[in-house]
C-alpha cells in the first residue's frame, strides 16, 4: 500500500487504523477525511468534509489512492433517524462513486456484526454465510444491513478491485468510549431480560485493526467477521465486574429505557430498540479470517472486557480523588 485514504479517520476505528498503518508500513502516505479535525493519529493529509459532500470525491480524485477504507458512519444513536440514515447510506454511496471512478486496487468498508440482526434463531456462532436480516427499528444496524447489499453489487460490478467488508462485534479496549461501553460498564447491576443469559461478544481494538490490515494486505474479498473464539454471557460479565444479577421482564426493561431516552435522562443515550441486541444473540465466528488468512487474535472477549473494566475503574477512582 502506497497511498491509503480513510474516511472517518478521526474516529475511534480510524485513529487506531492510522497508528497501525504507521507501524506496519511507515512509507504509506495517508489521507484522512472526517467532519472532525484530527487531535491524535493525524494523517499526512486531511480534508474536513461531510461524507455526503462532493468534496469527498474531489479529495479522493486528487489524492489518487491505491487503497480506500470507508469507516465514516454515525455510531452513537441520534434522535433523528432520517438524518442518521441519510449520513450513513447516502454518504456510503458517495464513497462508492469514487471507487467506481478511481478503480483503486482495494476497497474495504467497515460493516458490523449487527448487520445479521439480533434474532432468537441466530446460531451461536454466526458464520459469514448466514443470512442478513435487518432490525429495522434500530437505525445503526438497519443501515449496516442496507449498505451490505450495495457493496455486494459494487464487488460484482468491479471485479478488478479487491472489495471487502468487515463485521466486527463490540469493539473494546482502553480507548473506547461510546454508548455500548457505557451500557456495559456503568450499570450498577446486570439485568437478564426474561431471565435469558445472553452472550455478548467483544473484540479488542488492536485485534480489530490488525484484522482489517491483514484483509487489505492480502487483497482479500468479501465479508469477514471479526471476533475472537470466546464470548461472555451476562452472568459472566456480572461476575468479572463484581456486580449483582437480576431477572427482569424484557418489556419492563424496554419501557424504562424508552422513558429515559424520551426524557433525555443522564445515562439514557440509546433508544429502546438497541435492547434487542441484549435480548438475542449475535455472536460470530471469524471463519474466513482464521481459515483463509491465518489470522490469530491476541485478546479474548474476556480479556478485552477486563481491560475495559479496569480502565473504567481507574478513571472513576481518579475522578473521586480530584473532587
Amino acid at each position: 500500500m502506497q497511498r491509503l485514504a480513510i474516511t472517518g479517520s478521526s474516529g475511534y476505528y480510524g485513529r487506531n487504523l492510522i497508528e497501525h498503518a504507521r507501524r506496519e508500513s511507515p512509507k504509506t502516505r495517508i489521507l484522512g477525511i472526517d467532519v472532525v479535525s484530527p487531535r491524535e493519529a493525524a494523517p499526512d493529509e486531511f480534508i474536513q468534509a461531510d461524507i455526503r459532500s462532493p468534496d469527498v470525491q474531489t479529495a479522493l480524485a486528487k489524492f489518487q489512492p491505491d487503497t480506500i477504507v470507508h469507516l465514516a458512519f454515525v455510531v452513537n444513536p441520534i434522535r433523528d433517524n432520517r438524518k442518521m440514515s441519510d449520513i450513513n447510506i447516502r454518504g456510503t454511496h458517495n464513497v462508492f462513486e469514487s471507487v467506481r471512478s478511481l478503480r483503486p486496487r482495494r476497497f474495504l468498508m467497515a460493516s458490523s456484526a449487527t448487520a445479521y440482526g439480533a434474532w432468537p434463531d441466530n446460531p451461536i456462532p454466526i458464520h459469514e454465510d448466514w443470512r442478513l436480516k435487518a432490525r429495522e427499528n434500530f437505525q445503526y444496524a438497519a443501515d449496516k444491513t442496507a449498505v451490505e447489499a450495495s457493496i455486494r453489487a459494487l464487488a460484482d460490478e468491479l471485479p478488478e478491485v479487491a472489495v471487502s467488508w468487515t463485521r466486527p462485534v463490540i469493539i473494546g479496549g482502553k480507548g473506547v468510549s461510546n454508548y455500548l461501553s457505557r451500557f456495559t460498564l456503568t450499570m450498577p447491576f446486570i439485568l437478564l431480560p426474561d431471565g435469558v443469559d445472553v452472550p455478548l461478544h467483544f473484540v479488542h481494538e488492536t485485534d480489530c485493526v490488525a484484522a482489517t490490515w491483514e484483509i487489505l494486505r492480502c487483497d482479500a474479498r468479501g465479508p469477514f467477521n471479526i471476533g475472537p473464539n470466546d464470548h461472555v454471557t451476562l452472568t459472566q460479565l456480572a461476575r468479572l465486574t463484581n456486580r449483582r444479577v437480576f431477572n427482569a421482564p424484557f418489556w419492563t426493561f424496554k419501557l424504562v429505557t424508552a422513558f429515559g431516552w424520551g426524557l433525555r435522562l443522564p445515562g439514557s443515550d440509546f433508544p429502546p430498540s438497541m435492547l434487542d441486541f441484549v435480548r438475542h444473540p449475535w455472536v460470530v465466528a471469524s471463519t474466513r479470517l482464521q481459515n483463509e488468512l491465518g489470522f490469530q487474535f491476541r485478546y479474548s472477549s474476556e480479556q478485552t472486557l477486563l481491560e475495559m473494566w479496569t480502565e473504567h475503574r481507574r478513571k472513576k477512582g481518579k475522578m473521586k480523588n480530584e473532587e
